[in-house]
């Protein structure tokens, strides 16, 4: 046995021993032979597999959490993935902005998880009620949402958001650059470690923040088109942000008139399989990217008909 794999070994025969606040106070050991203990293990497994990876590349020494499942005698958690519609082609160019889309698109991805948002199909406005206000403002949030002129916009899934992520890394064309992307959007804290690597780049950044546009802007005509509502109606012309209704949200626009009279359901996965993406606990922003989504400022993104915010939209997508 090699010196490298003695100590391998050595780690992996310590690790499984050692109690772990993460597991509850259990060791591996007795994790593994706990249904909820188990549970809290897959987790850790799944998070230590992206740390093992960079520290590997670094040349440093790391728990592997596959020399784990071996020494503990259990099988990787297999997951199927839900199927999912093909991304649509994202063109390369500039994003006409649009302050109705920036708000919902905020709004679908979880943008601001302090308040709930409603939008007024007469007005075309986007409204917004704030959580934990005392019971005025649940009084409030419970009026809107009787309101049938009001559509309560529900943020879409975590997959979805990082789904996302994961098509524009196939975009990529630098394979080194997108093999550590894939790596930073391992286990918890994948938005915060996404945004972080790719400001790395400038250019890359730029590309990056066209592309999570549009595909936020598609997210929001998806949902106004689920509701049966014309985007015309509130002076949006689809083809200014290459966006048509895909034959999932077409199916569901087909469906009888009477569900639109109910909030609207967070849109099925839109984008193409990617490794699984980590749950919502998971999630952690940082400070001044979007809580949810891990968006970067607004103040980084183009505007045209967004508060005049600075334009960096008009840099090409790589494709």
């Amino acid at each position: 046995m090699s010196d490298n794999n003695a100590t391998d070994a050595y780690i992996t025969a310590e690790w499984i021993r050692r109690p772990l606040p993460d597991l509850g106070g259990l060791s591996p050991v007795d994790a593994a032979a706990d249904p909820e203990g188990r549970k809290k293990l897959e987790d850790l497994l799944v998070e230590l597999a992206g740390h093992h990876v960079r520290m590997r590349r670094l040349g440093l020494t790391s728990v592997n959490p596959a020399e784990i499942r071996k020494a503990l005698g259990i099988e990787a958690h297999v997951q199927s993935a839900p199927s999912r519609a093909a991304a649509r082609t994202v063109r390369a160019g500039p994003v006409k902005r649009n302050a109705l889309l920036d708000e919902l698109g905020t709004a679908l991805t979880g943008g601001d998880v302090d308040s709930v948002a409603f939008f007024n199909v007469k007005t075309g406005a986007v409204e917004h009620f704030m959580h934990n206000l005392g019971d005025q403002e649940n009084a409030r949030i419970a009026q809107a949402d009787a309101d049938a002129d009001l559509k309560k916009v529900s943020p879409v899934t975590t997959e979805i958001r990082y789904g996302i992520m994961s098509d524009f890394i196939s975009m990529v064309d630098d394979i080194a650059f997108a093999g550590k992307l894939r790596s930073a959007i391992s286990g918890k804290g994948a938005f915060r470690r996404f945004r972080e690597t790719v400001d790395e780049d400038d250019g890359l950044r730029r590309r990056w923040l066209s592309y999570r546009t549009k595909r936020h802007y598609h997210l929001a005509l998806d949902w106004l088109h689920r509701l049966g509502l014309a985007p015309s109606a509130f002076g949006l012309n689809p083809s200014d942000f290459d966006w048509e209704p895909s034959d999932a949200v077409a199916a569901a626009a087909a469906q009888p008139a009477a569900a639109s009279e109910r909030p609207a359901e967070p849109l099925a996965a839109e984008s193409s399989v990617a490794p699984e993406p980590p749950t919502e606990p998971e999630l952690q922003a940082a400070p001044d990217a979007d809580p949810v989504s891990g968006s970067a400022p607004a103040s980084e993104v183009e505007g045209s008909g967004n508060g005049g915010e600075p334009a960096v939209e008009n840099a090409a997508v790589e494709g």
